[in-house]
């Protein structure tokens, strides 16, 4: 606050001195201007009585060479009345000009001259005469008419220049007060002047004084930057420790999962598998909001369909809200657009923290998610609001603001918060911030919460939204992959024993390596299909590695998978580049299938036997001796409508819908391999395993022959 109050009344000084040194300035010009100004008038006002007089001095040349002229006969003496003709005009002319700013002496100007002219009138008269006859010359001259043209162009000139004079005497005082004033604004602006210095040396006081604060506060950062550097370091190294050993304890869990038949050895490994996903969620977290304030949150707007978000909300948190006896339920306004370009994994980030809090903290009742929107000035962009209401404890009044900041928590829940880190609800309202939108909150204590979404400004999409890429659910059968060579490196031995325990049973052959030079060798000896490569290792690490084994002859052009536990993006970025795929640990066994199909050729589905597509869905031994004809009938009709469309487009609610009406059918006719292969259907439906759910969906058709094999005669 001192700061920006000291760099205010800085610029208060700055601004009234050079409002002062212009106003002294403007005002010293505008004071010489007028000076100058009252001098050329003066100047003009003496000329113009210098003409006056050259006027009078010539009109009395004239009358005097006239008088010699009608004397004499001498014409030599006309050369004044000659001059007085040339001349008189060019001087009046000059005369008029003189005040034609002065529409009193200008009136007087022009009537002298009507008057002057009259004279010369007469004395041309005079003069003709002479010519003609001596004495009607002086008879006419003695009659006097020349005497009054005269006497008025004398008073003429008597009025105008006892005009011109006391303005030539004013315009003195005039120039007496402008030379005053002048003087004094000069005086002025001199001492702004020297006020200007002293200020300025002052400021520039200031100024050494504020670069080295400047300099010192630009040390600081640079040192907080550096200490940032190294605690996002410090974590993407911490990430990448934890992640190691974590991939071993999720991949041998799910490895174990299978094996156990106890159902108390069965709960024991579902208690290590939630503790290290919670220790993962963790970890996440924290590297989220590592990202978020380093600024290197990256969005990634895709067509995304909320009414599909909704379903995952209900996927993931409908048996932890059931378990609870709290009802869950989201709303999607019926005209919502289909499609909307958004991040589609930031927003569920967003949401499962905020309806993961609302069914923890909410023991009766229920959490309501709505999903609604408005029009934007533009048809194809919307508004998106989304709102998620529970019944739960509530938030007190003094703690919902501080509950959005890093590790603050309501305190007001007791053993549930100490289950989270306190950054979901940072993390909330740091990417809806990022994305656009705005985050409100509003809580009465033992009644519940809501929580306000607004993103304004969402275009709406007119693509579809892209497939859900393979879910960790479902069977992953590596035997669907043709046979292969892979080559197996990483420093770290558990994870060599884990892929080998993931591969167990499969026809493929694995090779296993310890270090990068063991890579080059293996890969040179065995000419593996594809290589799954640890990126750090000591020694040699994976980058250095892999550009060994792309010089290797034949090898060039070999998949190599890049596999690390770092979490860092720039990283990341770098190795997709440089490498054919990447694997983050901890990797399911879906993740390791999903990421090795991409390289390796599928076996060529060949048509099989009904009975074999029954034992691909694991229903051996259910088919009954006899199948009643309707339901072969019935089950051809679907094969026609709508089994084909559902087939190839694999939308996750028409198959449930599909399966749904095939359960039903398989109950009411009592076919057992029906009702299981319906319900392997909803499993995929369910779990969203799009992958197998494509897959088991093709198999339809193949079930319906088998079973029409069977058909009660």
């Amino acid at each position: 606050m001192k700061r920006q109050a000291g760099k205010q009344f800085y610029k208060l000084v700055v601004v009234a001195w050079l409002t002062f040194s212009v106003g002294s300035v403007a005002l010293a010009l505008v004071s010489w201007y007028q000076l100058s100004a009252q001098m050329v008038a003066g100047r003009r006002m003496a000329a113009t009585r210098d003409e006056l007089h050259d006027v009078v001095k010539s009109l009395f040349d004239v009358e005097t060479g006239e008088r010699g002229y009608v004397i004499t006969g001498n014409k030599d003496f006309l050369a004044p009345f000659v001059r007085a003709e040339t001349n008189l005009p060019a001087q009046f002319n000059l005369l008029e000009n003189f005040v034609h700013d002065d529409p009193r002496l200008s009136q007087s100007v022009a009537e002298l001259r009507v008057e002057t002219e009259g004279c010369l009138g007469w004395q041309r008269e005079v003069i003709n005469t002479r010519n003609l006859s001596f004495n009607q010359a002086v008879a006419v001259f003695s009659t006097g008419k020349f005497k009054n043209p005269m006497d008025k162009v004398r008073l003429r000139v008597e009025e105008l220049d006892r005009i011109c004079l006391d303005k030539q005497l004013s315009i003195r005082e005039e120039i007496q007060n402008r030379v005053i004033r002048a003087n004094l604004t000069t005086l002025v602006a001199g001492i702004f002047g020297i006020g200007a210095g002293l200020l300025a040396l002052w400021l520039s006081y200031v100024a050494v004084r504020h670069q080295q604060r400047e300099r010192e506060l630009t040390k600081a950062k640079l040192q907080a930057e550096h200490s940032n550097e190294e605690k996002s370091i410090f974590l993407a190294n911490m990430s990448h420790e934890i992640r190691t050993p974590m991939n071993a304890i999720l991949g041998f869990s799910e490895l174990l999962q299978g094996d156990l038949r106890e159902p108390k050895h069965r709960q024991y490994l579902k208690s290590i598998r939630t503790s290290a996903d919670s220790l993962l969620q963790l970890i996440n977290d924290i590297l989220d909001m590592s990202k978020i304030e380093a600024g290197m949150m990256e969005l990634r707007p895709e067509p995304t369909d909320p009414r599909e978000i909704c379903d995952f909300i209900r996927t993931l948190f409908s048996e932890p809200a059931a378990k609870k006896s709290v009802r869950l339920e989201c709303h999607v306004a019926a005209d919502l657009p289909h499609t909307v370009l958004m991040d589609r994994i930031r927003l569920r980030q967003i949401l499962v923290n905020l309806v993961g809090n609302a069914v923890k903290f909410t023991d009766k009742g229920g959490v309501d998610v709505r999903v609604l929107w408005e029009k934007e000035q533009t048809s194809s962009r919307i508004t998106l609001i989304i709102e998620v209401q529970d019944t739960g404890t509530g938030i007190p009044k003094d703690k919902l603001d501080a509950i959005f900041k890093p590790f603050v928590q309501a305190g007001t829940h007791g053993e549930k918060e100490k289950q989270g880190t306190g950054l979901g609800l940072s993390i909330v309202k740091r990417l809806t911030e990022i994305m656009g939108g705005t985050v409100t909150v509003a809580s009465v204590p033992g009644e519940g919460s809501a929580f306000h979404l607004r993103f304004p400004n969402v275009s709406v999409s007119a693509r579809l939204p892209a497939p859900e890429k393979l879910s960790e659910a479902g069977d992953v059968n590596f035997n669907e992959l043709c046979p292969a060579t892979v080559l197996v490196v990483d420093d770290n031995e558990t994870n060599c024993q884990l892929i080998a325990g993931m591969f167990d049973g499969s026809h493929h052959r694995l090779v296993f390596g310890a270090s990068g030079e063991e890579a080059v060798k293996s890969a040179l000896e065995t000419r593996p299909d594809v290589i799954l490569l640890d990126v750090r290792m000591p020694g040699m690490d994976g980058r250095a590695a892999l550009d060994k084994i792309r010089m290797l002859p034949g090898l060039e052009l070999t998949p190599i998978i890049a596999v690390t536990a770092s979490s860092l993006l720039d990283e990341e970025n770098s190795l997709r580049e440089r490498f054919s795929g990447f694997l983050r640990k901890p990797f399911s066994t879906r993740e390791l299938f999903d990421e090795i199909s991409g390289f390796l050729p599928r076996q060529a589905k060949s048509e099989t036997s009904g009975a074999g597509a029954l034992e691909q869905a694991g229903m051996t031994g259910t088919a009954p001796a006899t199948v009643p004809k309707e339901l072969v009938t019935r089950l051809r009709q679907l094969l026609i409508e709508p089994w084909p469309s559902i087939r190839d487009s694999v939308a996750v609610n028409e198959s449930r819908t599909f399966a749904q009406g095939l359960e039903g059918l398989g109950e009411r006719w009592q076919c057992q391999p029906l009702v299981a292969y319906a319900q392997k259907l909803l499993q995929d439906a369910d779990n969203y395993a799009v992958t197998d759910l494509e897959k088991h969906l093709g198999e339809f058709a193949a079930l319906v022959e088998q079973l029409a094999l069977n058909t009660r005669k």
